[in-house]
């Protein structure tokens, strides 16, 4: 019977019927007008000589579309390429004038050649005159950088004059003020130089251009300089973890102190403070406990003496001389109880005492803590406490301990449930210990509390109440549950395969989660980026396949709204080398799948968005060659510089594997390398290679336990072993739980996290294994197949 609604239905089938070829015939069209979707595709397949050919044919038979589109760019960069580096620069050079939009890029391009070729002098007049221009702002920072670099390396200072420093940010009026102080030395005005370099200092001391600064400085004569000048040097040195240095410019200036003029009581205090700290970094714990003990005689101030006392304390701990340091962590806290220094005081203390078996003063320094509202400290004290009774064995105080740990709301979840789970296996009651373990593990397998917790049901002791628990969540109807069932039974058991079943079609009916498990690469012609406005050259560069100059609109074209764009954009970043910014991609659309999906369920090829492998012929290498694991390297690259080569933290780290200069230099010298320079750990073959030795040297040391390996890489290897000391066992989750610094459990936690996914997504399966590995294996075989 013919109606309204049928005739409705009709006509939308009428109009697909239509609309969808066209559509269809339209995209196909858009791929023949443009010439850059094929070349995209032609790079993305690493197909560049293709690519270089169809460029030059275009080139040939269109020149007015190639000027417009920005092919005689895309000429120069597949030429560089394939190592014509000549023909690339004239490549660059004529699309300086060949396509507008793109005269920054192709200036800055030969630029960077021309360096390369060993004509420092052209390279610096280019740049300078991009930096004079209105540059793209994502080309200014290098641009700046290689402007100082070919500048000390005999570029023309003149080209320094033109350039307005205010229109630059603070940072790279730096780089502009050191460029220009290099260029007074090469003048013969010293001594101008150096007032630039010292006020360079005097600004700021903890990036990468205090330390070009303050190495200037100090190698020019006279060694001996005035107390402000060797002030300035200490603090910078202090800064830049370049300790030995520190040192012997902070002993000069503190000689000078008595009688020098425009320095005042505060940077007096400062330069003390900075000796005896460059001494605690130097592991000269005794040398360092006497110099906060002199420089206790200089301050009235209570907030500095207790400063002085507790940062004294931590060096007496670390020296082994526990019963003064406990001395000084109580009299910290005596001097100013309510300062910043009184938290880490109280639970110095206290740590110390529970070991002494001073457990009553112990435990009033907990209440003091609580009293005082300090959740945070107050949470790891409870741990600490409850960690300590459990490894040992004992089961009375416990309890309390950890419900006010919960309580108090600052604990990690996985972590409360692991140790809970721990002190109901210690009473022996199983089933409590099973279901605790179980929602340790299922809140993040990967965690290593979650991993811990798995690992103890797997344990002969639990097979029983693990094998009961799984078959009765097995049972349940509720996402959660079945997810835990399958990761206590695993596919070997017929329950686990069956809750995973349940759980897979449960997803799979999900409107809101299936596109994130159909994640796939969309079609280069469908890419909404052609139907665009491509005004900005960072656009155009994006258009011509180049992603990693066109990365910083890559999220504007690929939007993570569109999962399947989003997860395309990111992947062409990855495949680019955009390491960085494709992970961050990955993580934004990370954020916007249901809580309710298990990682697991998710993609393989958008789960190593999240935990890529850069520089993997590297990592592989050199951890074979020092017989380290390749995915604990690949996750501390992840957690320490995102896969950014020039990465530079605030602790003035450098490069991929984050390392400060005193300690690339001690690993450099073990393994025999050439001594190391600032920009050499820019570069990711030394980076790496740093990073593995210094793993293979930790794991000697530590026996091999990952968490104090860890622990030791972030904190260093005499914090790692105080850590160590607290334990009363070998267990690396009672290690964990011990860790006292709040940023070192968190980049453990991380680290270990990322290792378990590493394992798990590039690990080869075992020799002669047919099938398919499954993502977690079961905990319980099942004893009927």
């Amino acid at each position: 019977m013919w109606n309204a609604s049928t005739d409705h239905r009709a006509r939308v089938a009428v109009l697909q019927l239509i609309l969808v070829p066209a559509v269809l015939l339209v995209t196909a069209a858009v791929a023949m007008a443009d010439p850059r979707i094929p070349l995209v595709d032609q790079q993305v397949e690493r197909q560049h000589l293709e690519a270089l050919a169809a460029v030059e044919r275009v080139l040939s038979e269109d020149p007015a579309t190639a000027r417009r589109l920005g092919l005689e760019y895309l000429r120069g960069h597949l030429l560089l390429i394939l190592d014509r580096r000549q023909e690339a620069s004239a490549a660059f050079a004529a699309s300086m004038g060949a396509t507008p939009e793109l005269e920054a890029y192709s200036r800055f391009r030969l630029a960077r050649e021309q360096e390369a070729q060993g004509r420092p002098e052209v390279a610096a007049g280019l740049v300078a005159t991009l930096l004079g221009s209105n540059p793209p702002r994502s080309l200014v920072e290098p641009a700046m950088r290689l402007l100082e670099r070919t500048i000390s390396k005999g570029g023309d200072c003149r080209l320094l004059t033109n350039l307005n420093q205010q229109r630059f940010s603070r940072r790279n009026r730096r780089r502009l003020a050191l460029a220009r102080a290099d260029c007074r030395a090469r003048g013969g005005d010293r001594v101008a130089a150096e007032a630039m370099l010292l006020q360079i200092l005097e600004e700021n001391r903890s990036d990468d251009v205090a330390l070009t600064a303050a190495l200037r400085v100090a190698a020019w004569p006279p060694a001996e300089k005035s107390a402000r000048t060797h002030l300035l040097l200490g603090l910078g040195f202090y800064e830049q973890r370049e300790f030995d240095l520190a040192i012997q410019h902070l002993a000069r200036a503190i000689v000078r102190l008595p009688s020098s003029g425009g320095i005042t009581s505060r940077e007096a205090f400062e330069c003390r403070y900075a000796l005896a700290r460059s001494h605690f970094w130097q592991e000269r714990y005794n040398a360092a406990a006497a110099a906060f003990g002199a420089l206790l005689k200089t301050s009235q101030n209570p907030t500095r003496r207790a400063q002085v006392i507790f940062q004294r304390a931590r060096s007496l701990e670390l020296a082994d001389s526990w019963d003064q340091a406990t001395e000084a962590f109580d009299y910290a806290h005596k001097l100013d109880p309510t300062g910043r220094w009184a938290d880490g005081a109280l639970i110095g203390s206290l740590r110390l005492k529970w070991h002494a078996g001073e457990e009553a003063e112990a435990l009033q320094a907990l209440e003091e803590l609580i009293g005082r509202r300090k959740f945070r400290v107050a949470t790891g004290a409870l741990l600490f406490l409850a960690s300590s009774d459990l490894v040992q064995g004992r089961t009375d105080r416990a309890e309390a301990w950890l419900t006010r740990a919960e309580q108090l709301g600052q604990a990690s979840p996985q972590e409360i449930d692991y140790w809970r789970g721990r002190l109901e296996e210690g009473r022996r009651k199983l089933t409590d210990a099973a279901k605790y373990y179980t929602r340790a593990s299922m809140r993040d397998p990967y965690h290593p509390f979650g991993r811990a917790a798995l690992d103890r049901l797997r344990s002969d002791a639990l097979a029983g109440p693990a094998r009961a628990t799984g078959l009765r969540l097995a049972a349940s109807s509720e996402l959660s549950d079945l997810y835990a069932a399958w990761l206590i039974l695993g596919d070997s058991h017929s329950q686990g395969r069956r809750a995973r079943h349940r759980l897979e079609q449960s997803l799979w009916s999900d409107q809101a989660v299936i596109p994130y498990l159909r994640l796939t690469l969309e079609p280069t012609a469908d890419w909404p980026l052609w139907q665009s406005s491509l005004s900005r050259p960072e656009e155009m560069l994006l258009a011509l396949g180049i992603f990693e100059e066109g990365a910083s609109v890559v999220m504007r074209h690929f939007p993570v709204a569109q999962p399947g764009l989003a997860f395309t954009g990111s992947a062409v970043l990855a495949q680019s080398g955009e390491t960085k910014r494709a992970l961050y991609i990955a993580e934004v659309m990370g954020k916007r799948i249901p809580e309710r999906v298990p990682p697991q369920f998710l993609p393989d090829s958008y789960r190593r968005l999240l935990f890529p492998f850069g520089y993997s012929y590297l990592i592989l290498r050199e951890s074979d060659l020092q017989g380290v694991d390749p995915y604990l390297l690949a996750a501390i690259v992840r957690e320490e510089s995102r896969f950014d080569p020039v990465a530079f933290s605030g602790a003035s780290a450098r490069g991929l594997a984050q390392f400060v200069l005193p300690t690339a230099r001690r690993v450099a010298e073990n393994i025999g390398l050439d001594p190391i320079e600032p920009h050499d750990l820019e570069k990711p073959e030394i980076s790496i290679q740093l990073g593995a030795a210094y793993l293979g040297e930790l794991g000697e040391e530590f026996d091999g336990s990952l968490p104090q390996v860890v622990a030791a890489y972030n904190a260093g290897e005499p914090q790692s072993r105080l850590w160590r000391q607290y334990c009363w066992s070998d267990e690396p989750e009672e290690f964990l739980t011990k860790v006292g610094f709040r940023e070192t459990r968190g980049y453990l936690t991380k680290v270990l996290t990322s290792r378990a996914h590493y394992r798990e997504l590039y690990a080869p399966p075992p020799v002669g294994k047919v099938e398919v590995e499954l993502q977690v294996r079961g905990v319980v075989p099942d004893p009927g197949e």
